[in-house]
């Protein structure tokens, strides 16, 4: 065996080191990608909730005692001061002038007496409250306007890969015969 041919033998073949780089490159990259799939999240998710509201079955009496459909309104607001400086009438003839950037939504519905009717909202980080009014024939001797806290978003500091939505809050409203009251709240009692 000549000098070179020994030289030879000894040198490492260009192509295995080749391979074996790319094999660590690809590997990092690997861990590179699953670690950002995995990444911690300081985020808040908005927690959904359900409004279930009930009208008595003597709501809205009358000038003869007769009980009678009822206009119910509902806001999410950021804050409860506009809301709660606000009379009937000027937030039924245009809620967005009175309540401002308060007023994130709103939905409307007319319950007969004895019905009950669920709103289901998706939530918003945002609201804080949700302000309901109904549309009483004596406004001045009803209980025409409730204020409920909305329940706080979540933070998900959680990681990506375990991430949850959280359990819809129940709301349970009392559209009684001369006012409005919260009856029930939770997470786990729905009464339908």
């Amino acid at each position: 065996m000549t000098s070179q041919t020994l030289h030879a033998a000894r040198r490492p073949c260009p192509r295995k080191d080749i391979v074996a780089r790319a094999a660590a490159l690809m590997g990092a990259a690997a861990v590179a990608m699953t670690l950002a799939a995995c990444s911690s999240t300081a985020r808040q998710v908005p927690v959904p909730y359900a409004i279930a509201m009930t009208a008595d079955t003597k709501v809205n009496p009358d000038a003869n005692g007769r009980p009678s459909p009822i206009q119910v309104t509902l806001y999410e607001l950021k804050s409860p001061g506009a809301f709660e400086s606000r009379d009937y009438f000027s937030l039924q003839a245009d809620a967005q002038a009175a309540l401002g950037q308060d007023l994130l939504g709103s939905d409307q519905v007319i319950l007969k007496p004895g019905q009950t009717h669920i709103v289901q909202r998706q939530g918003n980080a945002q609201a804080r409250v949700l302000g309901i009014v109904a549309g009483y024939r004596n406004l001045e001797n009803s209980r025409w306007r409730l204020v409920i806290p909305l329940p706080e978003a979540q933070n998900t500091n959680i990681y990506k890969v375990w991430q949850f939505s959280p359990n819809e809050e129940k709301i349970q409203i009392a559209v009684g015969a001369q006012g409005l009251s919260e009856t029930d709240r939770g997470r786990s009692w729905w009464p339908f």
